[in-house]
């Protein structure tokens, strides 16, 4: 009789499967599925509609009898059926598969680089406000030059 009751909870999970390059990554039955696609996260539960969604990089999360299980997704396309969803992705790693110190340091590498980039980017804003006040200056000096010529020609026309 346990094992009718498993049967029953498991007929009401949705299958996951996960293929990259290398192969199948990941089989499960979950009770719902969140994914992160290029506008927004789309999640997924057994009866589902049909859909194939492109996804983003981001966080795959499988809710399962109360666990949640999280895997890095890079890309890829999702095939979403009310059975099943097979994504299939250049990249998917489980956190065992993370070199942590690795990301770290492209986290900082990254962040720097933006730095400069902002650095730069705020040099081109400045260089520009400067070139529109240069140019404001010029103009606002011809007003004083034909103020200027104003008073000459009334002062020869007397």
């Amino acid at each position: 009789m346990a094992g009718q009751q498993t049967n029953v909870v498991n007929d009401r999970k949705i299958n996951l499967n996960i293929t990259t390059p290398r192969g199948v990554k990941f089989v499960e039955k979950a009770d719902m599925i969140i994914m992160r696609c290029i506008d927004g996260n789309m999640g997924a539960l057994l009866g589902h509609e049909p859909v194939s969604t492109i996804l983003g990089d981001g966080i795959l999360r499988i809710f399962n009898n109360g666990v949640e299980k999280k895997l890095a997704v890079f890309g890829g396309i999702a095939e979403i059926g009310n059975t099943t969803v097979n994504i299939f992705t250049t990249i998917a790693q489980h956190p065992e598969e993370i070199d942590r110190e690795r990301a770290e340091e492209d986290r900082q590498s990254a962040e720097a680089t933006i730095l400069e980039a902002s650095e730069e980017l705020k040099f081109r804003s400045s260089y520009i406000l400067l070139r529109r006040s240069l140019v404001r200056i010029e103009v606002s000096l011809h007003l004083e030059d034909d103020e200027e010529y104003s008073d000459d020609e009334e002062t020869n026309s007397i």
